[in-house]
């Protein structure tokens, strides 16, 4: 906005005289109303309607249990809240003293509470904008595949992206779909490393002879399957490692073994976090006898 100095002195003299109809008991604040005294706050108070606020943020219309296990160690049962079908908060369920094993041998109230700041707010991921919905696939990964997974050498490293990946983009897609995009490359790279060929290959690599020979010429066993933390309940550890031993399945197709030699088929590689990853503290386990078990 223009401002001229005329204009500036006409506001400024309209300000002043506006000031100047007040009167002296205007100007001293005794028109507000005053504060309602109170002797004791604790024996009444005349109005405590705001206390509503912090009681609603805590109410709910039911609960339940569960066992949080997102990427975690402990697999801690903690008891969400829900109000109007949506979970507002969610805390330990207090309620490891109850724990016993086979012996009958029980925690105490000292492990309460028992879950990590990942826990306590793992439910806002479950209505959080980037939650995943429908699976997707990365647009360079599919052509790789729709053109018959070539061996990556340099040049189709940078064609389809897999060494600039965050420039590319996602494709939607169905289940059946993807299920059948990782079959056909299990089976792939299951054949591109059996047998004398498959060893060879590993060996321009970089691969070590021990590492070679233990494969026993089954491609199989360059497929690596990571069942999560060595605690991280039945479900995410050992129906991780099923998948990995049906790998045998394939490695049976992919070298024609008979029925005569079945049992020679062999499954993927199982991996932790220490084998694999190595993002967690080897020394822990060697001088605990147990992996990382702590809060996070």
């Amino acid at each position: 906005m223009d401002l001229t100095r005329r204009s500036f002195l006409k506001i400024s003299a309209a300000a002043a005289a506006g000031v100047a109809a007040l009167e002296g008991e205007a100007l001293a604040l005794k028109t507000l109303k005053p504060v309602v005294d109170v002797e004791n706050p604790l024996g009444a108070y005349p109005d405590r309607d705001w206390e509503k606020v912090y009681h609603d943020q805590y109410r709910y219309d039911n609960s339940f249990t569960y066992v949080c296990s997102p990427n975690d160690t402990h697999g801690c049962r903690v008891r969400a809240f829900v109000r109007n079908g949506i979970i507002m908060r969610v805390e330990s369920n207090y309620t490891h003293q109850n724990a016993e094993d086979l012996y009958g041998n029980k925690a105490t109230r000292n492990w309460n509470p028992r879950m990590c700041l990942k826990g306590y707010t793992f439910h806002r991921k479950v209505y959080g904008p980037y939650r995943m919905r429908y699976p997707i696939v990365r647009k360079g990964w599919k052509q790789w595949a729709d053109d018959g997974f070539p061996y990556l050498s340099r040049d189709l490293m940078v064609k389809y992206k897999f060494e600039d990946r965050a420039s590319d983009e996602f494709l939607r897609m169905t289940w059946d779909e993807v299920f059948t995009y990782i079959a056909k490359c299990l089976v792939k790279t299951a054949e591109r490393y059996s047998g004398e060929a498959g060893a060879q290959l590993l060996r321009d690599e970089g691969y070590q002879e021990e590492m070679i020979r233990a494969m026993k010429g089954a491609g199989t066993r360059t497929l690596k399957f990571r069942g999560g933390m060595g605690q991280l309940q039945v479900m995410g550890i050992y129906g991780n490692y099923r998948v990995a031993n049906m790998m045998a399945i394939i490695d049976a197709n992919v070298r024609d073994l008979t029925h005569e030699r079945e049992e020679e088929a062999l499954g993927g590689r199982n991996w932790s976090n220490y084998t694999w990853h190595g993002d967690q503290a080897p020394g822990h386990p060697f001088v605990h006898g147990l992996q990382v078990s702590d809060i996070d």
